[in-house]
């Protein structure tokens, strides 16, 4: 007959809580780790976690930490196991998730990566993030990949972008392409995201795009780095008027509000949804 009593093993197994949330499609599985109750150090726990057909599945685990030069840090763990440097609809689901917490306040500066990103909830359920500008862009870059070449323009918003102009957007092949832009030799060792993108002809405010995002390595429904990235292109390059509206592939709708002078943006405003999904606990 079997004891019912519960091993030793059994017995020193953790039990984490956590939430899911999304930002326009783009899943996260967060979690309160301000009492270092994650194990970070162990890498393949995220993938664990990400897997869709054997864990909770997302496209990326967030560590709400404390912070001793912001009022919180955040902390990225892609599907892969990497730790990503900043992702535009993961901090808007932490501030969502800073509500379901209990933290008072509408208005908070997220840490990421040493970099500070203010953050602000609104009545009205969206959330805003003044990103960073980047720096520089490295413009028309010739990729030969085949027997095709593509003209790509690089920036860093967080994370590197590489983002590319095209006609039909859903006749691109990303699955295809993707991977090849991702690891090609120009943007090696940290390889980059991809972003194509096309303006619309009757509203040039308004931009559709599509993202295969390093880390996930995979077309993703949505990237608010890329995002940003395809609105600082459109701004500087095409001189597209405030608010620009970016549809991701889930069709939900990023605006982002630019503010600068002779191409140098000073300031760049990111606002849109995060929603809650479910809760739950894992063990470890």
């Amino acid at each position: 007959m079997q004891s019912s009593t519960p091993t030793k093993a059994f017995e020193l197994r953790t039990s984490i809580p956590f939430s899911k949330y999304t930002g326009c499609g783009n899943d996260f599985i967060l979690i309160d780790n301000r009492n270092q109750v994650y194990p970070s150090e162990e890498s393949d726990l995220a993938e664990h976690l990400c897997d869709r057909q054997f864990g909770v599945g997302a496209d990326g685990v967030i560590l709400l930490e404390r912070s001793d030069r912001a009022d919180f840090v955040m902390r990225i763990f892609n599907p892969d196991g990497t730790e990503a440097e900043m992702c535009g609809n993961g901090i808007r689901c932490l501030g969502k998730f800073l509500q379901e917490l209990g933290i008072e306040g509408t208005k908070f500066t997220i840490e990421v990566m040493g970099k500070k990103y203010p953050l602000s909830l609104h009545d009205d359920g969206s959330v805003s993030v003044s990103m960073q500008p980047a720096p520089e862009i490295s413009w028309d870059i010739e990729l030969s990949i085949g027997r095709k070449t593509f003209h790509v323009d690089f920036l860093d918003t967080g994370v590197p972008h590489a983002t590319l102009s095209v006609e039909k957007l859903s006749a691109f092949d990303l699955d295809a392409i993707g991977p090849k832009i991702r690891y090609h030799e120009k943007f090696m060792p940290q390889g980059t995201n991809v972003d194509v993108y096309h303006i619309d002809e009757s509203d040039p405010s308004l931009i559709y795009i599509r993202t295969y995002e390093r880390g996930v390595e995979r077309e993703t429904m949505a990237c608010g780095t890329g995002a940003t990235a395809c609105a600082i292109i459109a701004w500087t390059k095409e001189q597209i008027a405030n608010p620009i509206r970016i549809q991701v592939a889930s069709g939900d709708i990023l605006e982002f509000k630019i503010s600068g002078s002779l191409g140098r943006i000073d300031q760049i405003v990111m606002k849109g949804p995060a929603e809650f999904i479910f809760r739950g606990n894992f063990s470890i």
